[in-house]
């Protein structure tokens, strides 16, 4: 085996090894020479809205890097709770880290749960990650999506008043005040506790679903924004992002943010865009014209949550790496760069791909391992083949050969006939889905999302 690297040659191995179980009596004799087409090939877990052990983690992690996954996206920090200990902001784990009930969708419990991380826990899966060629990101999603840090903090929001952490799926009012400068200081020194132990290259700081409505009042918002000359309540959002950006800068990291972050314009090139939802207005495409890079996580083909009648195993391998209007906007960048009229293609504006699971849902480590594999495989050959990849019937018939490694690292799969379930099948999926989605949550989302 040859490689550029010990990690080319550790993914070898695995090829090799994929190769042997797919043909246990007698190899096939042939030569491949292989390259990821993408270099970040990310999988995402919720451990906010339920909490997963460590040695749950691991198992997923062990997983992921079987099928050449090299990214953890480790979401660590939402409105429904705070999951790692903190030196500098002891409150954090205290109190956010726990909520006096759940009441996502149909589930009904008054009973306290939660739950975090020890700093020594965190270090142990991080370390354990990095042997397996995978890299942890944590995630601090804000300005919004802070419920359980301003039930520790509330002195970081607009109106100060005493929240508690959620219990419930939605978009929470309540956010950061983008302001005050006392903000600023505990974000800044809260990534210098958290830093210690993540000493990868990414933070994903979010900036996804951030109502706007308290800003809209907030003397210290409005200040600011005359202070800044910033005309719009999504550039008072693109300001905070940046400065946040520039503290991890300082500090050598490189921030993620989902994509309603670029929403005013202003945001900060050398922020890697995570798109997730509609591009509104060109946004996303602005950014990587002006040469910011993209992390593809569309929802209709990388979100593993909803059940497979859905979004089907076929959708998740059916994604789309090189998008028109993206690929366009790369091109526009590069031609500016090289002043040239000719078209050019800049394939790097995708820096990779990434499926996600998200927990409000999910209550069980069966349950996430169901939902998840067999989708995060779909999604681990479109980020290593790009648009060179295999037909889905082939990846499938591939992936069938290799399901014994399931039961080998504990794995609760989803079987072979539930990867594209029939229409019937479908339909009592969905169904069942539906009854997770209370009215009274639809609408008060809806109205929030009018505010973002």
């Amino acid at each position: 085996m040859e490689g550029g690297s010990a990690r080319g040659i550790g993914y070898a191995r695995t090829t090799f090894e994929q190769i042997c179980r797919q043909y246990p009596e007698e190899r096939p004799c042939l030569e491949i020479t292989d390259a990821p087409a993408h270099h970040l090939r990310s999988f995402h877990i919720d451990c906010a809205r339920h909490f997963f052990s460590i040695e749950e983690l691991k198992k997923m992690a062990c997983t992921a890097s079987f099928f050449k996954l090299n990214m953890f996206h480790w979401h660590i920090s939402d409105d429904q709770g705070w999951r790692i200990e903190s030196r500098a902001f002891p409150r954090l784990h205290e109190i956010g880290a726990w909520r006096n009930g759940d009441h996502f969708g149909n589930y009904d419990s008054d009973e306290r749960e939660g739950g975090y991380y020890t700093r020594e826990e965190v270090r142990d899966l991080v370390a354990f990650c990095e042997n397996l060629g995978i890299q942890v990101v944590p995630e601090i999603d804000m300005p919004g999506h802070v419920t359980a840090i301003l039930a520790a903090y509330p002195n970081l929001s607009c109106q100060k008043n005493q929240v508690q952490v959620g219990m419930k799926s939605g978009i929470y009012r309540d956010i950061f005040c983008a302001g005050q400068e006392e903000t600023y200081k505990f974000i800044e020194t809260l990534l210098d506790d958290l830093l210690e132990l993540f000493p990868g290259d990414y933070v994903h700081i979010g900036g996804d679903e951030t109502p706007k409505v308290r800003w809209k009042t907030c003397p210290a918002c409005q200040k600011k924004m005359e202070e800044e000359g910033l005309t719009s309540l999504q550039q008072l959002q693109g300001y905070m992002e940046n400065r946040i950006i520039s503290c991890l800068k300082k500090r050598g990291k490189t921030a993620i943010v989902w994509n309603e972050a670029a929403a005013g314009g202003n945001l900060d090139q050398d922020a890697i865009v995570q798109l997730w939802t509609e591009d509104k207005e060109g946004m996303t495409q602005a950014h990587v014209a002006k040469g910011g890079k993209v992390l593809l996580s569309t929802m209709m083909n990388c979100y593993c949550d909803y059940p497979y009648g859905f979004i089907n195993t076929n959708r998740v391998y059916s994604l789309d790496t090189k998008p028109k209007e993206l690929m366009d906007a790369a091109a526009q960048c590069l031609r500016q760069e090289t002043k040239t009229s000719e078209r050019a293609e800049n394939t790097n504006a995708i820096i990779g791909t990434e499926c996600l699971i998200w927990t409000e849902y999910v209550r069980t480590p069966k349950r996430l391992e169901e939902l998840s594999w067999i989708r995060f495989c779909a999604s681990a050959e479109v980020g290593w083949c790009g648009e060179n990849r295999p037909g889905y019937e082939d990846f499938a018939s591939r992936l069938k050969g290799l399901f014994p490694v399931f039961e080998e690292y504990g794995i609760h799969a989803e079987e072979p006939e539930g990867w594209v379930p029939s229409q019937e099948e479908t339909m009592r999926q969905l169904m069942a889905f539906k009854q997770n989605l209370r009215q009274s949550d639809l609408d008060e989302m809806k109205e929030a999302q009018n505010e973002i």
